[in-house]
C-alpha cells in the first residue's frame, strides 16, 4: 500500500524534444511494490527517505535516500520498498527526442541507470510545484515545461557529487530469459507452462527461481504488466474499454474490469476519469 499524489497530463503533440508527462510523490508501506510496468517516457525517481530495490533487465539494484534511478521507455521494471525502512520518493515522467541525449550527458545510460543526488528538498519542491498547474491551458503547459527543465537542472548540479556504493545482484539467467519473453508477449496467451517449455526447464523450478528473484509469481507479474499497460492506455488514448482489453490480452472487457478493480480498487472507467489531472491515491484507491 502507499499514500501518494500525482499529476498526469495528455502529451502535447506539438512538443517533441522534451515534454512533461506526469509526476508524483509517494510514501510507501513496508515491502510495498510497484510494477512490472512499461512506459513510453523516461521515468526518473528521487529517493527522499528510506531504502528499497528495483530490478531492470538482469540486475537488481539496492538504493537508499540520496539516490535515484531512471526507467527508460519500453523497459519493464519492478521495485519494492524495504521491509524495515520503506522509502518515499518523488518522480517525474519526461518524454521527447532529446531526453536520451540529456541523460547521456549526465552519465545516465543503459549500463548506469542509478545515480546520486543532493538537495533532495529542491527536487521535492519542484515536483510539488507542478501540482498547482493541473488545468489544461497554455499557461499551465508552459509552467510544467519549465518544471521539466528545472528538474533536469537539479540532476546536472547533482552529477558531480561523490558516488555512493550501489549494491547490485545478478538475476538467475532463466529468470532474465523469462522476463524477456514476458515483456515481449505479455499481451498474448502466455503462461508458466509455455514459458518453461520455450526455456526447456521444469515449470515448478522456474516458478521458484522467479519468485526468489522478482518477489512475485509469474502469473502475478504478467497480470501486473497488463494492468499497468492498461493504465497508460486509459489515460493517454481514446480507445474504448473493449479495445484496451483486447490490446493487453484479456479475454473480455468484463475480465479486464474485474482484474483491474482487484488491483487498483476502482473500475477502468472511474480510473480513466480520475487519472487525468491531479489525483490522490491511498491504500490502492483513487480520489479526486
Amino acid at each position: 500500500m502507499e499514500e501518494s499524489i500525482f499529476l498526469l497530463k495528455q502529451p502535447n503533440a506539438t512538443i517533441s524534444d522534451c515534454y512533461f508527462s506526469y509526476c508524483g510523490f509517494a510514501k510507501t508501506e513496508p515491502k510495498h511494490s510497484f510494477g512490472p510496468a512499461i512506459r513510453d517516457q523516461y521515468l526518473i525517481h528521487i529517493i527522499l527517505e528510506g531504502e528499497g530495490y528495483y530490478t531492470i533487465k538482469n540486475q537488481k539494484y539496492y538504493l537508499r535516500k540520496g539516490q535515484g534511478f531512471v526507467i527508460p521507455p519500453k523497459t519493464s521494471t519492478f521495485y519494492q520498498a524495504d521491509e524495515q525502512h520503506p522509502w518515499s520518493y518523488v518522480w517525474m515522467g519526461i518524454g521527447g527526442s532529446m531526453m536520451e541525449t540529456y541523460l547521456e550527458h549526465l552519465g545516465i545510460k543503459e549500463n548506469r541507470l542509478s545515480f546520486d543526488v543532493r538537495n533532495l528538498n529542491d527536487f521535492k519542491a519542484t515536483v510539488f510545484e507542478c501540482f498547482a498547474y493541473e488545468q489544461d491551458d497554455l499557461i499551465n503547459e508552459i509552467v510544467l515545461q519549465k518544471q521539466v527543465y528545472k528538474f533536469l537542472e537539479l540532476l546536472i548540479k547533482s552529477s558531480a557529487i561523490p558516488k555512493q556504493e550501489i549494491v547490485t545482484r545478478k538475476m538467475n539467467p532463466y529468470v532474465s530469459q523469462a522476463l524477456e519473453i514476458i515483456n515481449k508477449y505479455a499481451s498474448k496467451n502466455i503462461s508458466v507452462g509455455s514459458i518453461s517449455e520455450e526455456l526447456s526447464i521444469n515449470p515448478s523450478y522456474l516458478s521458484r527461481l522467479f519468485k526468489k528473484d522478482i518477489g512475485s509469481t509469474i502469473k502475478e507479474y504478467i497480470n501486473e504488466i497488463r494492468i499497468t499497460t492498461g493504465n497508460d492506455l486509459l489515460t493517454s488514448t481514446d480507445h474504448s474499454i473493449h479495445e484496451i482489453s483486447e490490446m493487453i490480452g484479456f479475454s473480455s472487457p468484463q475480465a479486464f474490469s474485474k482484474a483491474f478493480k482487484q488491483v487498483r480498487g476502482v473500475s477502468p472507467t472511474i480510473y480513466r476519469k480520475n487519472r487525468i489531472g491531479l489525483a490522490n491515491i491511498s491504500n490502492g484507491k483513487t480520489t479526486d
